[in-house]
């Protein structure tokens, strides 16, 4: 199986771009694949722990909650929050979900040099 590495950078200011890189990731995850989640730019909020994402939902689709929280409830999708995007946006990491874990761009360009690794950008 393969290694999905979604980069979703988007999340209430795009709800297209982020929930159609939520769904790959879940459906990537469904398939028996590998996943890591990485959020960045503006989709750092998707990992937020207050209720950002509450009521987010873009037609035709699940809502962004639903989405987000089977890929964190299958205990098999790695939630990458990156370090420099959330310092930028005034958040600490307190602010997010335990299961998200904070890395910097070399664990992110380590992670994509992986033979294998199918990086998907949202």
């Amino acid at each position: 199986m393969a290694h999905f590495f979604v980069n979703v950078t988007h999340a209430a200011n795009d709800l297209d771009r982020a929930t159609v890189g939520l769904v790959l990731a879940k459906n990537a995850l469904a398939e028996g694949h590998q996943v890591t989640l990485f959020l960045s730019l503006d989709g750092i909020h998707l990992a937020r722990a207050d209720n950002y994402i509450d009521g987010l939902h873009e037609p035709t689709f699940p809502s962004i909650r639903e989405l987000f929280d089977a890929l964190v409830n299958s205990q098999q999708a790695r939630i990458w929050v990156c370090a420099g995007c959330y310092k930028k946006r005034g958040l600490e990491e307190t602010n997010f979900i335990q299961q998200a874990e904070i890395v910097g761009a070399g664990a992110a360009i380590k992670a994509m040099a992986e033979p294998g690794i199918v990086p998907v950008y949202y």
